[in-house]
């Protein structure tokens, strides 16, 4: 029996392309491909940072392919950030003349009974020369530039998530975050998570799934706030250390058969570039302006830390193969790795852009590149 691992990697508005994925993943008649991977592609374990933390727990809590996909068709900005409370009129009219010319629209101010933005100690950026109060009354004391007050609501209302229902799923689900006081990556899971070697509990693990758990993923440092859990730390979007954790997806498999193979799809929402691919050249239209310098330099940044697991996944197949010609017993598991990721840079202002022409776009493109993966891996004979 085949474990599956879905990994979705974080990007914001850019998550539609999730969903596109996940539609494809979930069609019973794939053409082309072969017999084993007929029916739904229905992962054991899902592994989510930022964005994909509130993909995979909407998939890990059962949400079909149709109503994620209606969701992202149905998001607006508003659903997922405000202004915070204390920005005041100066700030909040620049912020919002930023936003029109980036985004296209303008926030609301969110409430202080919904915002999860803490009250800094004084106003920022300071006016030079003018009385703190002035600048109080101008910009006002916050610390970040959008508030996550709406996500959260709209998680537990419009997508429905639910803390009981995550965390009875049989699907495992892994979401990161970094621990803003460490710098240390942090695994919430669902389930008890031990070390593949010692059977110990992973030091980095937080038993448990909470809506709060999710927004900590999502929490990006500067435009949103940091999240403080129920257990009073506070977190960071988890992609700061790791966009794409594939160590935590091979300890929650410890106690199957090592001789079970594992697949594992790892969505991107960045183009997947090799070096020794043949079309790099033709792709290779280097950034005109700072805004696709600014996407090129994330999307990369972001990658990084998963091109080095890919090396160590790749490492651990050369072992298992030895093994088997050697007729040793099967200490490594085979994995087969399967990278589904969009042709084409994804502006870096989708990140906090969410309307229904975009993300339609951006399914469609989710959905087709899915297929190509699949066509390359899997096809029919």
């Amino acid at each position: 029996m085949t474990i599956r691992v879905l990994v979705l990697s974080g990007g914001g508005g850019r998550g539609a392309f999730h969903a596109g994925v996940y539609k494809y993943l979930c069609q019973a008649q794939k053409v082309g491909i072969d017999d084993e991977h007929q029916g739904a592609w229905k992962p054991d374990i899902v592994v989510g940072t930022s964005i994909g933390a509130v993909n995979g727990a909407a998939i890990a809590q059962g949400i079909s392919a149709e109503s994620l996909e209606q969701f992202w068709l149905s998001l607006r900005e508003y659903d997922v950030q405000g202004l915070p409370p204390n920005m005041n009129p100066f700030a909040r009219t620049l912020m919002n003349w930023m936003l029109k010319r980036s985004i296209g629209v303008k926030l609301p101010q969110v409430q202080k009974g919904v915002s999860m933005s803490p009250t800094a100690e004084e106003s920022w950026p300071p006016i030079p020369g003018v009385p703190s109060w002035v600048a109080d009354r101008l910009i006002g004391r916050w610390s970040n530039l959008l508030d996550t007050g709406p996500l959260y609501q709209t998680l537990k209302h419009r997508l429905g998530l639910d803390e009981s229902k995550l965390n009875a799923s049989q699907t495992t689900l892994l979401i990161n975050a970094t621990n803003i006081r460490t710098g240390e990556g942090v695994i919430f899971c669902n389930h008890e998570l031990r070390q593949r070697e010692t059977g110990f509990l992973r030091p980095d693990m937080r038993h448990g799934i909470t809506l709060k758990r999710v927004l900590a993923s999502c929490s990006i440092p500067l435009v949103y706030p940091w999240t403080k859990d129920d257990d009073g730390e506070l977190y960071w979007d988890g992609a700061l250390v790791a966009n794409t954790p594939l160590g935590a997806a091979f300890d929650a498999v410890r106690d199957r058969p090592i001789d079970e193979p594992m697949e594992v799809v790892v969505v991107l929402l960045n183009p997947w570039w090799v070096s020794s691919d043949l079309e790099l050249p033709e792709r290779l239209d280097l950034p005109q302006d700072f805004t696709e310098a600014a996407t090129w330099a994330l999307d990369w940044t972001m990658l990084a830390s998963f091109r080095v697991s890919l090396k160590m996944l790749y490492a651990f197949n050369k072992m298992a193969k030895r093994e088997l010609e050697m007729g040793q017993t099967q200490s490594y598991r085979f994995v087969t790795p399967l990278m589904v990721a969009p042709k084409e840079f994804l502006p870096v202002t989708r990140i906090i852009d969410y309307d229904e022409p975009a993300s339609r776009q951006l399914i469609d493109v989710g959905y087709r590149s899915a297929e190509a993966a699949f066509m390359a891996a899997f096809k029919s004979n």
